[in-house]
């Protein structure tokens, strides 16, 4: 029988520097939803009157969409690289956001989580859209959207990664080491070879 995710919670993001996350991530509560797409470039080649193989250009874009009930400033700072003076959030034209590296977790009818990670993107700028108060609240979440570019080497670096509790030898501590890695060493957390278990 097949499972089906739902659910979105435990949303964290690390700033990347130099293709690394020296800093502890931070945890940004009031995700309400989140989308990831990835894209694969096909080509079909055709021989002999018909289709003959079918090629990869390999991930040619990868976007995750975010909604949260408040990009806090302290997020701005993080994602953008705005100035703060006085409790006011400054936004230049030439504004530059950071790479950034998000994760977030979602699961299985039977509880078990699904851990996703994104490794170095760049959000763009969330707007501002609210209605005057006519009864109850009516809130409507900020969105911003991340474009993903391969950490490490330009042609083979990666993307993205998914981890499964179900998968026997999978370690969270493990794959947060990787997806937010302050060392070369944590870089590698994904690479050693698991114990076997008796």
């Amino acid at each position: 029988m097949g499972k089906v995710k739902f659910g979105a919670k435990d949303f964290l993001y690390g700033v990347v520097t130099n293709e690394l996350v020296p800093e502890e991530p931070v945890k940004l509560p009031g995700l309400t939803e989140v989308k990831m797409e990835l894209k694969n470039e096909l080509k079909a080649i055709a021989a002999d009157d018909g289709p003959y193989v079918t090629l990869s250009g390999g991930i040619s874009e990868a976007t995750l969409d975010v909604k949260l009930w408040d990009i806090n400033t302290k997020a701005k700072q993080d994602w953008f690289g705005i100035d703060v003076k006085k409790g006011v959030e400054m936004y230049s034209k030439d504004l530059t956001p950071n790479d950034i590296a998000v994760m977030f977790k979602t699961h299985m009818e039977d509880g078990t989580g699904v851990y996703v990670g994104m490794l170095k993107g760049k959000f763009s700028l969330p707007g501002i859209d609210t209605k005057t108060v006519d009864g109850a609240p009516d809130p409507t979440a900020d969105e911003s959207t991340g474009t993903f570019a391969p950490r490490g080497d330009a042609d083979s670096g990666m993307m993205v990664v998914i981890g499964r509790e179900d998968a026997e030898d999978f370690d969270l501590e493990a794959f947060k080491k990787y997806v937010f890695p302050k060392t070369e060493e944590d870089v590698k957390a994904l690479d050693t070879a698991s114990t076997p278990t008796a």
